[in-house]
């Protein structure tokens, strides 16, 4: 695969993308934190989950999906998922020359900030807990840290399927995804964690359910924050964050085959009307499929 090489342009959009609508929690920060900065967003959502996936087809994922960003000349390609930055972020960045950040380092110094105890959980997907990615990140920060790992791989569907009305009555009323979030989190909880890092851009929007089940005193913590942060520094400091007289333009994308319903559930996440922002617009997956893959 040769090298995309693109000419700095202050006002050009920053690209970020997921295996589905979680990484709109991510998109969402960086959109508040930057009120000037257009946004080119892609949820992978005909290829979701990624976590049971093997690495080196997720890692082909990354690549595909950084190739189509960088055609669209976005300055800053932000991985927002887990699992694909534990699978595909540094050979991403020996590929392109569009600086590319992941969520994983974020979101370590954000449950390294938030712990008191030195004792911090982790759930994330399938394939994020098996890379170890979390306890390596966290070691390099405060190797005095104890990190409790814990798969909880059916969580990213709830989101991207599970109703409005099924997840209030998850909290009101104990059901089925209550029961379950309870099975994943029990065994963390006896190890007795002051902190729970949501190691998938998913969760946040299950925080509610979390807390329902984990109670109180803990705290639950995530990346998109601290990804937010690290964005506008890396803008700042190369001199590229748009003018402050630009008008923010937003284009979000789904290689699933319901736009209607990816942009009804993604205004739920941003907190915006995705319709009312910008355009939603399917994206045929021959058109990365076609990109050259490992």
């Amino acid at each position: 695969m040769h090298n995309v090489y693109l000419v700095p342009m202050n006002n050009a959009a920053i690209g970020i993308f997921d295996s589905g609508l979680g990484g709109l929690t991510v998109a969402k920060e960086i959109a508040q934190a930057l009120p000037h900065e257009s946004l080119i967003y892609l949820g992978d959502q005909a290829r979701c989950p990624y976590g049971p996936r093997d690495s080196l087809e997720v890692q082909n994922f990354v690549l595909q999906i950084s190739r189509f960003l960088a055609i669209q000349k976005v300055k800053l390609i932000v991985i927002a998922c887990n699992t694909a930055t534990s699978c595909g972020l540094d050979i991403a960045r020996q590929h392109f020359d569009v600086p590319i950040i992941g969520v994983i380092n974020a979101g370590a110094r954000a449950g390294v900030k938030t712990t008191q105890s030195n004792t911090l959980a982790v759930i994330g997907t399938q394939r994020t807990i098996e890379s170890d990615a979390y306890p390596k990140a966290i070691r390099e920060l405060d190797n005095r840290v104890k990190v409790i790992g814990q798969a909880t791989p059916e969580l990213t569907s709830i989101v991207e399927l599970g109703t409005d009305e099924e997840l209030a009555e998850c909290v009101q009323k104990r059901g089925a995804y209550y029961h379950l979030v309870e099975s994943y989190l029990r065994p963390i909880l006896e190890q007795g964690p002051d902190t729970l890092l949501l190691g998938c851009t998913h969760y946040p929007v299950l925080t509610e359910v979390l807390r329902a089940v984990a109670g109180s005193e803990l705290k639950i913590v995530c990346a998109a924050g601290e990804v937010a942060a690290e964005v506008k520094v890396l803008l700042e400091e190369g001199g590229q964050l748009a003018a402050t007289n630009a008008k923010a333009a937003y284009t979000f994308y789904t290689t699933g085959d319901d736009t209607d319903a990816f942009a009804w559930r993604g205004s739920r996440i941003f907190g915006k009307d995705l319709k009312g922002l910008g355009r939603v617009q399917h994206l045929n997956l021959e058109n990365l499929n076609k990109e050259q893959t490992l």
